[in-house]
């Protein structure tokens, strides 16, 4: 699974080839990382959900979509006959998604689960219960319904691989092709991915299953390559030039900011209840200081790059990118704790009473107020 995966140094190193002599970086590189994702409320079904590949139920008439899917790293919507979106449902043994991918030319080749299913056309999920960048999963589908799923212990910038062997047990699964599969010879409309997927498949260590106010971080994407078409077949479209293939391109509901989605500080926000909310769940400060400490520890990553350690202090870190107006306005709530070899930030979350930290490796944790003393 790594060969999809831009790491974080060689995404840094672009963004910074064209330094100034003060070490300032292109801005909007760096502010895409800075963007507060997106949020989505789950509504809670009513009724039996038939896994078919249909949202013909009134629960599914009642969910709300997402809005469809842009450029994973500027945000930028993809014309209109490359729209996806998904909306979805949970009752208390199930998350139920469903996905809708317009598509003219239906194509899928892998047929053997957990092979990578990303080199078709796909329609991908990343589930982390816990909100953190550690212990989530990645599922991988295709227009034949084959599918891949793995466990990450860690994100691959952080020296993390995914387990195949992982499965979500007792996934329901259902595929419905508006038009013809590996049919070049006609103009298909769409496909839908219809899931039900068990929460006690997808829990790790003392997560329950959600309640109403129960939030989770995730992320959706739409992978599509260019097609070429021979005797009737599909084939995945070739440079010209280098015989090489040419790059997948990824649409995703909450836009990263690089080609990247194993970033999982950058996926959205859902909140499971029992009704829609008209507003943001989430408070916009805390995201926003949230998001200032992991610049700098995007910032801690291309110190090390340059200079072969890490930076002592802040102040070190800001001649490489003063940035986000917005974000960096809130510092005073930041410390860092740091040597050559190691670093912690933490953050004080004011509206909910807690600390933030994400050390050197990228882990995150959060703790109460009282447990670890004023900052």
């Amino acid at each position: 699974m790594k060969i999809k995966n831009t790491f974080l140094i060689l995404f840094l190193a672009a963004t910074l080839s064209n330094s100034s002599a003060k070490g300032q970086g292109n801005d909007s590189d760096y502010n895409r990382l800075l963007q507060v994702p997106s949020q989505y409320t789950i509504l809670k079904a009513t009724e039996k959900i038939n896994i078919d590949g249909k949202d013909d139920e009134k629960d599914w008439n009642k969910a709300p979509w997402t809005p469809v899917f842009t450029d994973i790293v500027t945000g930028a919507k993809p014309g209109t006959s490359r729209e996806a979106r998904c909306k979805m449902l949970w009752d208390k043994d199930f998350l139920y998604v469903f996905a809708e991918i317009k598509e003219k030319d239906i194509w899928a080749s892998v047929q053997t689960h957990d092979l990578p299913v990303f080199r078709d056309n796909a329609f991908e999920m990343f589930i982390a219960p816990a909100g953190t960048t550690y212990n989530y999963m990645e599922f991988q589908i295709n227009a034949f319904g084959t599918v891949c799923d793995l466990f990450m212990p860690r994100p691959y910038r952080n020296g993390g691989n995914g387990l195949v062997t992982w499965d979500i047990k007792g996934l329901q699964k259902a595929v419905h092709i508006n038009g013809t599969l590996n049919d070049a010879s006609d103009k298909d409309k769409s496909w839908n991915v219809e899931l039900a997927i068990p929460f006690h498949s997808v829990q790790t260590g003392r997560n329950n299953n959600p309640a109403a106010g129960t939030i989770w971080r995730m992320n959706f994407s739409r992978v599509q390559w260019q097609l070429d078409t021979l005797n009737g077949n599909y084939f995945r479209k070739k440079d010209a030039a280098t015989g090489r293939l040419l790059p997948e391109h990824y649409f995703v509901w909450s836009p990263q900011g690089l080609v990247n989605l194993h970033y999982p500080e950058r996926w959205g926000y859902v909140l499971f209840a029992d009704s829609v909310s008209t507003d943001n769940f989430l408070s916009r400060k805390e995201e926003k200081l949230k998001l200032l400490t992991w610049k700098y520890y995007y910032l801690q990553q291309q110190f090390k790059r340059r200079k072969g350690k890490y930076a002592s202090g802040l102040k070190q870190l800001d001649k490489l990118y003063t940035g986000d107006a917005d974000v960096t306005a809130n510092r005073s709530h930041l410390k860092m704790y740091a040597d050559g070899r190691q670093f912690l930030l933490e953050v004080f979350l004011p509206e909910s009473d807690e600390i933030m930290s994400v050390n050197e490796e990228g882990e995150v944790h959060f703790d109460k107020q009282k447990d670890k003393g004023k900052l």
